[in-house]
């Protein structure tokens, strides 16, 4: 008797050791890729001004591949997401607004831009509509960190996964006085608020499970 319940704890562990490496075995995770873009839109006294970034780096990663089945996204969504976007690969084209733009977000104590996911909600969609999310979560700029809502769009294409989003921000939510640079005889002033849109690419890559580590 005492064998059998050997041999039935053993079968028992052994089946859930073999689930836990199935469930691990499912979540997939995507690496950020080169050939991505974030444009800072905004307008001052002067003229609307732009700029821009080509380097979003980071991860997403998801508890299933359903995530991205347009058949069966429904319900909560789990799903890690880490995004760094040096603060000097934003840049206008001229050189005095990079340095006072670099200056504004405090760019020698903070590097980067950070943005760390909280919580994704799947958007109700019909048949051919894109696969849209609800999303909350940190943004820090400039050492301030806030929460923040924003839709985001995601559009897989093979192994790779294509996050888009819009936003409007205020530079005063972040410990940032909008710049208005002495030239000019300091006439020049930046509104407060910022656009921000992405269009982060990322590429699958197989996510390490406990079984192989």
């Amino acid at each position: 008797m005492k064998l059998l319940q050997t041999v039935g704890f053993r079968s028992m562990v052994a089946a859930l050791l073999v689930a836990g490496a199935v469930s691990a075995g499912a979540q997939v995770r995507y690496q950020a890729t080169p050939k991505s873009t974030v444009k800072l839109d905004g307008t001052s006294t002067v003229h609307d001004w732009t700029v821009e970034g080509k380097i979003i780096g980071g991860t997403i990663e998801f508890e299933s591949e359903d995530v991205l089945d347009p058949a069966k996204t429904a319900g909560d969504v789990k799903a890690k997401v880490q995004v760094n976007i040096p603060v000097s690969s934003l840049q206008s084209g001229k050189k005095l607004m990079n340095e006072i733009m670099h200056d504004a977000l405090k760019i020698k104590d903070h590097k980067a831009i950070t943005y760390t996911l909280k919580e994704i909600k799947p958007q109700a969609r019909k048949a051919g509509d894109p696969l849209k999310f609800d999303t909350k979560g940190d943004l820090t700029v400039a050492g301030v960190k806030k929460e923040i809502d924003m839709v985001v769009t995601l559009v897989p294409e093979g192994n790779k996964l294509k996050a888009t989003g819009s936003k409007q921000l205020k530079m005063t939510d972040f410990g940032i006085k909008p710049p208005a640079p002495a030239v000019g005889l300091g006439l020049i002033k930046t509104a407060d608020e910022v656009t921000v849109t992405f269009e982060w690419n990322t590429m699958k890559k197989e996510a390490k499970t406990a079984a192989a580590q």
